[in-house]
């Protein structure tokens, strides 16, 4: 007999980001600190950006086609039907102002004083980065009223684009001031233990202030209001600079026992040992980028996925008698046994991991964009495949950060003894390489093939869609909002042609929903400035243009 299951949309994970874990919580109000200094709150306000782009992930698992319901369970409701309310992205929304305030204090307090000038910078980054999340998911949002505490309990909204502009400068005035206290003797520099994204490095912190920037202008460059906008940010911006060639994750000093990495507590194992995802696995939509269906991807496949080739997938609101239970072994995006294993590769590596942020994959895909639209001069194709490289270099990874011969489990020699092993002469660019040979005569993958512009861009948003999976779902469903791509079939029933559910009650032409909605608290306490008439099927986020 089935279990009845009420699978909240976000449930537990959301509420986790909110409360950041109770090892990283800090007093969210910061005019009433008694204790707390900027150099305390900043570190921990990082930490807890980090959490929340784990609920930002795994929230949208669904709408971005990486995630379907097992077997097993009933009653997933508005998880399969599209149907949610204003209660079931709240987490987010309050969780994302809530570190945002954390950042706005830490700048409140360090602005006036050149010698705290990189922790300003970084303050001003990482709230940019906060606000761009929330704009892409809610559109219109308080910015410039918002943060102020008792001074506006009733914050004004902001038009979406100009929240985006507002980011924008903050993130180019980041920049500048750290260059500038760079040259100064007087700065205080950042201790590599109170920096857990990049350890003090300023170079790396500007590099992902204008990589987050990059995200943006090519978001905002294809919609014709704001072409000439983007155009001449575009123009301005600060190449020397560059963009992000490592990936930015946090590493607090995550353990297994009370303070995990937020990706392994949400699709790894509990510190008993408890399979923690046992209602959800992949899709077949998904997994066809990886068994040959549209794509052969046996490297981050057997990385990834447990049990590839034989991994159980299902679609999006097949709730039949047929459809099979998660595998009782573990998550289906770990190939650990237990939280006591050694570190594995894939997404979910071990408690211990660094929480991703924003990867080098992503980061290169983005200039493969900017380049092939002539955003900026660059070689898209070089881009193009160091964006590949880079995916399979982050999963290829260790909990420790680097790549260890002996776990590129992918390809498998004989043991001598009638079993397998791992292939220590493999490597990532060996099996980028068997990728893109298993694929010759793909666009998606070999960029030689790619001839028109919209080939390149659906090569490009496509690679990045393949190599965010599970790692930024929520980024994911932006850009096929945006772009269109990976291309699905609309109003298809097909697994392999759409990832939309089977039982979606969406309007929209691709039977997805094309935004989520204003926490039901925003009506009730900020009711003369709440967006009104907003419909989760037809109501688009400014840059969606589809």
């Amino acid at each position: 007999m089935k279990k009845i299951f009420k699978y909240l949309m976000l449930g537990a994970v959301v509420i986790g980001a909110s409360s950041c874990e109770k090892y990283l919580d800090i007093n969210k109000n910061p005019n009433n600190f008694t204790s707390a200094t900027p150099a305390v709150v900043l570190p921990q306000a990082i930490v807890g950006a980090a959490s929340i782009s784990n609920s930002f992930n795994i929230g949208f698992a669904d709408f971005s086609g990486a995630r379907a319901n097992a077997g097993g369970f009933g009653g997933f409701g508005s998880v399969v039907t599209y149907d949610f309310g204003t209660a079931d992205y709240a987490g987010l929304w309050s969780a994302s102002y809530d570190n945002a305030n954390d950042f706005q204090y830490v700048i409140n307090e360090t602005s006036g004083d050149i010698k705290l000038a990189y922790s300003t910078g970084i303050a001003r980054i990482m709230k940019s980065f906060a606000f761009e999340r929330l704009v892409n998911q809610f559109n219109d949002v308080p910015y410039t009223d918002a943060l102020k505490s008792t001074a506006s309990l009733q914050p004004k909204y902001d038009k979406a684009e100009d929240v985006y502009k507002a980011c924008i400068a903050e993130l180019t005035k980041a920049i500048t001031d750290i260059t500038t206290a760079q040259a100064s003797a007087t700065t205080n520099k950042i201790v590599a233990n109170t920096d857990p994204m990049f350890a003090g490095d300023m170079e790396l912190w500007k590099k992902f202030a204008n990589t987050v920037k990059l995200r943006m202008l090519i978001k905002m460059a294809g919609v014709p209001a704001h072409q000439a906008y983007a155009t001449s940010q575009f123009a301005a911006m600060n190449l020397t600079v560059g963009f992000l060639a490592n990936d930015a994750v946090v590493q607090p000093g995550y353990v297994k026992t009370d303070r995990p990495n937020p990706t392994w507590a949400s699709l790894g194992f509990s510190g008993t040992n408890t399979n923690i995802t046992t209602s959800r696995i992949p899709t077949k939509w998904m997994y066809s980028f990886y068994n040959g269906t549209k794509l052969a991807d046996v490297g981050r496949a057997k990385a990834i996925y447990r049990g590839y080739p034989s991994t159980i997938i299902n679609q999006l609101g097949d709730e039949s008698a047929s459809v099979p239970a998660a595998s009782s072994a573990g998550s289906a995006w770990t190939t650990a046994i237990s939280t006591t294993t050694a570190s594995v590769i894939g997404v979910a590596k071990s408690p211990s991991q660094a929480a991703p942020v924003l990867l080098a994959t992503e980061s290169n895909f983005l200039q493969a964009e900017a380049f092939a639209r002539g955003y900026l001069a660059g070689d898209a194709a070089v881009a193009f495949n160091n964006g590949i490289l880079a995916s399979f270099n982050y999963l290829y990874k260790a909990d420790n950060g680097t790549v260890d011969p002996a776990k590129v489990a992918a390809w498998q020699i004989s043991d001598g003894q009638g079993g397998t092993k791992p292939d220590p002469a493999r490597s990532v660019a060996g099996d980028v390489t068997t990728y893109k040979n298993a694929n010759a005569l793909s666009r998606l993958v070999n960029w030689s093939l790619a001839t028109t512009l919209p080939e390149k861009i659906e090569a490009i948003i496509t690679q990045k869609y393949i190599a965010l999976n599970m790692i930024a779902n929520d980024e994911n469903f932006n850009e096929f909002r945006r772009t269109g791509y990976p291309f699905i079939v609309n109003g298809s029933s097909d697994p392999i042609l759409t990832f939309a559910s089977k039982q979606s009650v969406s309007t929209h032409v691709d039977k997805l929903p094309t935004r989520v909605l204003y926490p039901q608290e925003e009506y009730n306490l900020n009711p003369a400035n709440a967006p009104k008439g907003i419909n989760k099927f037809s109501s688009l986020i400014f840059w969606d243009l589809n």
